[in-house]
């Protein structure tokens, strides 16, 4: 640290290097009074000294023009003292001048060394010195205590000056002072320092005012965001440059104000403002504030790496293996739906692909960048479902995850969450899934705030939805939520002439000749599985195909050779179709709906061939929702 003393006369530049020297204290020590004193300190400024100790008027005049701090060796009661007793050798008629008041009893001292003092204090410059040492002098004064410039002046008139000394108590004490401010000051200028490279170099945009509301900071970040120059804000109030902003409230009211969401130009803010209050007075505002799109990016970020740990859709629409009408029908309008954020409900037998779909249209859609989250909803209990799907909070309930947990939901946010089996979910947890499909937000379990969340929702099913709304299992609000863009995935007995090309990509890289008398037996039987049982099948195939007739490995597989013999009997007949056991109105539903795609979509000859009217085919046909598939 660098440290200089101005002393005002000679005797102090001695008595100071000694000091400093018994001190260990690095100290230079330099003579300079008034204006002289003054030139020096700011030379000693430009030389990069940290503090300045001096005294007197000296000490003053330095103060006032240089902006290093200043210790001002003061006179003490002592110093006084020692300077009466030498005054007092010469004469009994002493005067006191002094630049600046002390406290300290002049009677006590009068009777201690029994004279007669005149104490004048307070000059502002060396004309008021001459001025106060004539006055005493007219009063009868013969000896005057005072600085260089009253001793100087004091003799020139020819009586006896006495330098006011300074005792080497008061500048050890003046030295120890001015180490403490130099450790403070580097404190606080290291403090200072942080702060305003944290206030820089923050991502956040900060803005600081006053009691008034004038803005005292405005960082680079507030910078790029408001479109402000730090300049011409500063020292304004904050309201003039920023219409919306909420930093006024604040100050009147002293409440603070957590992510409120600010409009400013074409941007959308998230801010927080918090009074400063000291005393329970407010005494300004700090506000920090972001981007709307730049949290978003974060959240994505965050998103992203969870994306990558597997959320994520590895099917697209080429994975859905068929060239027959109803694949070709299927995917085409699938393609189309993926060009809408609309939800998708997808109903079809087990087996018959439907997630792949799912996979397919996120992957051809914007959102493909964005995670895949699939939901077996069945799989999951029911007293876990909510939690898993809406997350929750700390505390939520026993053996609830320290810091919460997100839900599926959320995660799925920027992206697409697959609801398979649907209808399964009970009608109280129907009820929050259709709040989030219409306000597009989610409340965590045990939390008392909401989360926005922007989330596709494909949703599939195996179950007649609309049976299940008739008989009150299934929401009627909801069921309408879901089926605005319809899918319908056809079982693999509907469209056999895709088996032989499902067998080909199932045993690809496998040597097997795939014979008519295979594809024969393979398209005569039912399918209750469709194609994932098709997949098992080929699979148990290419493990024992050496070792196994394909005959043989084909009966030990399906679960009932006598049902299958029944189902490829009735099947060789054009005038028979083989339907599942079910109620009248199921069995009913598969009849029209078989002989629907078998003719072409065509309702008339439909009607023909069952002998109904064209008007109730297309009754049963709406009621069926095909033409929203």
């Amino acid at each position: 640290m660098k440290m200089a003393f101005i002393a005002p006369y000679k005797e102090l530049v001695h008595l100071v290097e000694d000091m400093s020297k018994k001190m260990e204290i690095a100290l230079d020590v330099f003579e300079g009074a008034f204006e002289s004193g003054v030139q020096m300190a700011m030379e000693l400024e430009r030389k990069g000294y940290e503090i300045i100790i001096s005294r007197g008027a000296t000490s003053s005049l330095i103060a006032n023009r240089v902006n290093v701090p200043v210790v001002n060796c003061g006179v003490t009661s002592f110093d006084i003292l020692y300077a009466v007793e030498e005054a007092s050798k010469f004469s009994n008629k002493i005067g006191l001048i002094l630049y600046e008041p002390v406290s300290f009893d002049s009677q006590w001292i009068s009777k201690l060394f029994n004279i007669e003092l005149l104490y004048m204090t307070s000059y502002k410059n060396s004309s008021e010195v001459i001025q106060m040492v004539e006055e005493a002098i007219e009063q009868g004064v013969e000896v005057i205590i005072g600085g260089i410039l009253t001793k100087q002046h004091v003799e020139s008139l020819g009586k006896r000056g006495v330098i006011l000394k300074t005792a080497p108590e008061t500048i050890n004490q003046a030295i120890q002072s001015a180490v403490e401010i130099i450790h403070l000051s580097r404190q606080q200028m290291l403090e200072a320092e942080r702060v305003k490279q944290i206030i820089n170099f923050a991502h956040e945009g900060i803005i600081v005012t006053d009691e008034a509301g004038h803005v005292t900071v405005f960082n680079p970040a507030a910078e790029k965001l408001m479109g402000i120059k730090e300049e011409k804000i500063i020292g304004n109030r904050a309201d003039l440059f920023i219409p919306t902003t909420g930093l006024i409230d604040v100050l009147s009211t002293g409440e603070r104000q957590i992510g409120e969401v600010q409009k400013h130009k074409n941007s959308t803010i998230i801010t927080n403002r918090i009074p400063i209050k000291i005393k329970d007075k407010v005494q300004g505002v700090v506000a920090t504030f972001q981007d709307i799109s730049y949290i978003q990016d974060i959240e994505m970020k965050i998103r992203s790496e969870i994306y990558q740990k597997g959320l994520v859709a590895k099917y697209t629409l080429d994975h859905y293996i068929g060239q027959s009408d109803s694949v070709k029908k299927l995917i085409s309008k699938a393609k189309r739906f993926a060009a809408s954020d609309s939800t998708v409900l997808i109903h079809g037998e087990s087996g018959t692909g439907k997630e792949i779909l799912a996979q397919g249209i996120h992957n051809v859609s914007s959102r493909r960048n964005g995670p895949f989250v699939a939901v077996n909803c069945s799989a999951i209990p029911e007293h876990l479902l909510e939690s898993e799907l809406f997350g929750y909070d700390e505390g939520a309930f026993t053996g609830a995850k320290k810091g919460g947990k997100m839900g599926l939901f959320e995660l799925a946010h920027k992206g697409t969450i697959f609801l398979d089996e649907i209808g399964s979910i009970s009608k109280n947890l129907q009820a929050s899934l259709l709040r989030v499909l219409q306000e597009k937000e989610v409340w965590r379990v045990g939390s008392n705030r909401v989360i926005q969340i922007d989330v596709r929702i494909i949703a599939a099913t195996n179950n007649n939805l609309f049976e299940a709304v008739e008989k009150d299992l299934f929401r009627k609000d909801l069921y309408y939520r879901l089926n605005i863009l319809k899918l319908q995935t056809s079982p693999l007995r509907m469209r056999r002439e895709d088996i032989v090309g499902l067998v080909r990509h199932f045993m690809a890289g496998e040597s097997f000749d795939i014979t008519p008398d295979f594809v024969k037996m393979l398209t005569a039987y039912y399918w209750p599985g469709n194609v994932r049982e098709l997949q098992n099948f080929i699979e148990r195939l290419i493990l024992l195909k050496d070792d196994m007739l394909v005959e043989e490995i084909f009966n030990d597989f399906i679960d009932n050779p006598l049902d299958f013999e029944r189902k490829q009997s009735a099947d060789d007949s054009e005038e028979c179709m083989m339907i599942r056991k079910a109620t009248f109105k199921e069995m009913e539903r598969e009849i029209i709906l078989q002989m629907y795609r078998e003719n072409g979509e065509n309702m008339t000859l439909v009607a023909e061939k069952l002998g109904m009217s064209r008007t109730t085919i297309w009754k049963r046909l709406k009621e069926y929702e095909v033409f929203n598939m």
